[in-house]
């Protein structure tokens, strides 16, 4: 165990390659337990720690709060923010707040909408561009000179922040598909993409470094990072059981995200019957009813780290995956008892991966 107190590198080394961790919280926490697990995580040398933006969760920037006044070291970031719940030049003040609190050490990811869309009766037409202003207004909104943006959906005009002293935050754009990680490339710090297990890195990772290319950018100055669900505890029927409730929400089981694990047949029997997923998910349940026990389990397996201390080995070897793909961080969404998983983590998980 670490001694408390105890600094690990911030750099983590994964066979030779270098990547680092995040801990991504549930959206329900209070900021008091957003800054508790916050100075945890930091004792155990975690890059981030990243507040959600959900439709029925508290504010995100709001919770961070607290962990930027008190943190020392560790990021502060929120995702995903939507320009479509939040004028970009709202999200630019917002983030520059929160950054200014936490003495320049933030993050953002920017994305298209994911219920933001449904809750506030938007189509997804124009998404790419809705994202790709809003990533250059609250970049551009970082800058001594005054802020005059005339894009084809946001205006900005006639503002500054001179107030904005710190390191300026990372700016991250959420994205999967090959378009979106284009606007990425081109305007952002980073890329988050969601639930991308070792099996799918060849669908986003060669385009992208193409694309970076072409834009005249290099890895070394650009964050690929990726929402990974992490379910593990010392209980392995309490982890497979949440991990189960939490499924219908790695990327809504569409196809790309079926197709590495299943057969033809049950890719196509997941894609026609959803709901029991999602009956689970709003039961807070771990049981599929009616989807073939197989299919649950594969899908566990390839979109999640679940399981107890015993699979620990198997759920490191998946993030060397990663590591030796060129990502430069993994984002680690815990879900219950979120300080267990923390600490599961920071003592048994990074002493593994981490050459100091």
């Amino acid at each position: 165990m670490l001694a408390a107190g105890f600094q690990l590198n911030e750099l983590y080394l994964l066979k030779g390659k270098q990547m680092e961790l995040d801990i991504i919280l549930e959206a329900d926490l209070t900021a008091p337990q957003v800054k508790e697990l916050g100075l945890l995580a930091e004792q155990y040398g975690f890059r981030t720690i990243w507040t959600q933006n959900y439709v029925r969760g508290r504010d995100a920037f709001m919770v961070a709060m607290p962990l930027a006044q008190a943190a020392k070291k560790i990021r502060v970031g929120v995702c995903i923010v939507s320009p479509y719940e939040l004028h970009p030049l709202k999200m630019a003040n917002a983030i520059l707040t929160l950054n200014e609190c936490a003495g320049g050490r933030t993050c953002l990811a920017i994305g298209g909408g994911g219920e933001w869309l449904n809750i506030l009766g938007f189509s997804e037409g124009r998404r790419l561009t809705a994202v790709r202003e809003a990533i250059e207004i609250v970049k551009g909104a970082f800058r001594e000179e005054t802020l005059d943006y005339d894009g084809k959906m946001y205006k900005a005009k006639w503002f500054n922040a001179p107030w904005a002293k710190d390191s300026p935050p990372l700016i991250y754009a959420g994205a999967n598909g090959p378009q979106m990680s284009q606007i990425a490339a081109a305007a952002a710090d980073g890329v988050m993409q969601s639930d991308v297990a070792p099996e799918m890195i060849e669908w986003p990772m060669p385009f992208l470094k193409e694309t970076l290319q072409e834009q005249g950018r290099t890895e070394d100055n650009f964050r690929i990072s990726n929402f990974l669900a992490w379910h593990v505890k010392e209980d392995r029927e309490a982890s497979l059981r949440e991990a189960r409730r939490e499924l219908v929400i790695r990327a809504w089981l569409e196809r790309p995200w079926l197709e590495p694990f299943l057969e033809p047949d049950d890719v196509e029997l997941v894609l026609n019957n959803k709901w029991p997923f999602l009956d689970a998910y709003r039961k807070r349940s771990g049981d599929i009813e009616g989807v073939p026990q197989h299919i649950v389990d594969a899908l566990v397996e390839g979109l999640s780290c679940a399981g107890g201390p015993g699979d620990l080995d198997r759920h490191i070897e998946k993030l060397r995956k990663y590591a030796d793909a060129g990502y430069t961080e993994i984002a680690l969404r815990v879900h219950d008892d979120p300080a267990d998983s923390i600490r599961m983590i920071g003592e048994r998980v990074l002493p593994d991966v981490i050459r100091l």
